[in-house]
């Protein structure tokens, strides 16, 4: 962006040389005309940028005599320019020939806010590593390898996504408990100006729209979650792609998913599904640990040094697989927040004194106080799933009086 403002500092204003009509007056149907005026104004030129992030118009210079203020475009902007090039050139263009016009000047003078942000921070880093007391530091949560693993997995999975938005990235950062803790403000201080809190679920595609804008997208009090089915929660933490169709195109679009998702919650255990829990990252909060707290203590020079870091572990080719121990860890770590229900908490007990290293369903429902299981489908249901998402046993096959029978066998 500093390049092509010091680019631009060196054009002398000179006579516009618009296209006229027979009678020697500016066309007022010519896109070209009005991108010449944008291009060359003394004071519309230099004003608008195509932000390559979230793929919108920006205003990249304020003018306060036509009102116009930096930040996204709004429509008002239109009859504001639209205006002063009536005043000062005497021709009126319509809001289309403007809106085509605009599209070309910025494109032309596009740039990545995001981007220019990543490197000036990785520039001023001071090479003080903090990943592994920054969740600890400002949340409380537990200094650990697999904190460490959660806090390098989200964010160089965030810095990827801007360099490499088309990247599949399907972890979710889940900040629990810890209430007054600062979970919502830290990720909102490390999303700065693209950080969003603001849908309801994940099928309405206007959401989309906003997500698309944003960096860190975080699901405040699982919200969203609790108004989706987990099954649309993960189709959309997989998606690589989101399809929405934007007010001003006739079309629908399909973008990258070039956001993380995080989500916060109160409830501890609040991973209710087993089968695609792998996606979720746990930390735990904890106000009484904390030494710093994200409201006070975490400002734009921290949050530029954590950056600078992530990008760095990202420019040295941060590898997003997990080795099998990490992996393992991070199952481990996971069941803290499962939740167990009554029947769950009573397949446990029976297993840990369970003499054998194989067990059918059939007996599993007998110590259940179950006789009947062909009966019974809602518990043979419930014992299939819990038994094949547990992490000590496996299912398996025996031969049984010389019958072969399924059952699960312990690891």
């Amino acid at each position: 962006m500093k390049k092509l403002q010091a680019m631009q500092s060196n054009v002398k204003p000179m006579p516009i040389a618009f296209s006229l009509n027979k009678d020697g007056y500016i066309r007022p149907n010519s896109i070209r005309n009005v991108v010449l005026a944008l291009e060359h104004d003394p004071l519309m030129m230099k004003t608008f940028a195509y932000n390559e992030f979230t793929h919108e118009v920006d205003v990249i210079k304020a003018i306060p005599s036509l009102h116009i203020s930096k930040g996204q475009m709004v429509d008002d902007y239109v009859s504001l320019s639209l205006d002063y090039l009536e005043g000062k050139y005497h021709v009126l263009f319509n809001d289309k020939v403007f809106n085509s016009a605009l599209i070309k000047v910025s494109r032309d003078n596009a740039y990545n806010p995001v981007k220019e942000y990543m490197e000036k921070a990785f520039l001023a880093w001071d090479h003080e590593s903090r990943v592994e007391t920054f969740l600890p530091n400002y949340l409380g949560a537990d200094q650990s390898d697999v904190t460490t693993t959660i806090t390098k997995l989200f964010f160089v999975g965030a810095v990827a996504k801007v360099f490499q938005p088309t990247m599949k990235f399907d972890y979710v950062l889940d900040l629990v408990g810890g209430q007054g803790a600062g979970k919502t403000t830290l990720l909102k201080k490390m999303g700065g100006k693209f950080y969003t809190d603001q849908f309801t679920d994940f099928r309405d595609k206007d959401s989309y729209a906003i997500m698309l804008r944003a960096l860190i997208v975080n699901d405040d009090e699982m919200t969203a979650s609790n108004n989706s089915s987990f099954e649309d929660l993960k189709k959309f933490v997989s998606a690589e792609q989101l399809e929405f169709r934007s007010p001003y195109n006739r079309r629908p679009e399909r973008r990258a998913k070039s956001f993380v998702l995080a989500r916060t919650t109160n409830e501890y255990t609040y991973l209710k599904d087993k089968t695609g829990e792998r996606r979720f990252l746990p930390v735990l909060a904890d106000i009484d640990r904390q030494k710093y707290h994200p409201v006070t203590d975490m400002d734009k020079d921290i949050v530029q040094q954590l950056w600078g870091e992530f990008v760095g572990y990202y420019k040295a080719g941060f590898d997003f697989g997990m080795n099998r121990d990490e992996a393992d860890q991070l199952d481990e770590h996971r069941e803290n927040f499962m939740y167990v229900d009554a029947v769950e908490d009573e397949i446990d007990r029976n297993l840990s004194t369970w003499s054998s290293d194989f067990i059918t369903s059939k007996e599993l429902a007998r110590l259940l106080g179950v006789d009947d299981l062909v009966g019974n489908r809602q518990l043979a249901k419930k014992i299939k799933y819990v038994m094949d998402n547990r992490r000590d046993w496996k299912p398996a096959q025996k031969r049984i009086d010389n019958v072969p029978t399924r059952g699960y066998k312990k690891k």
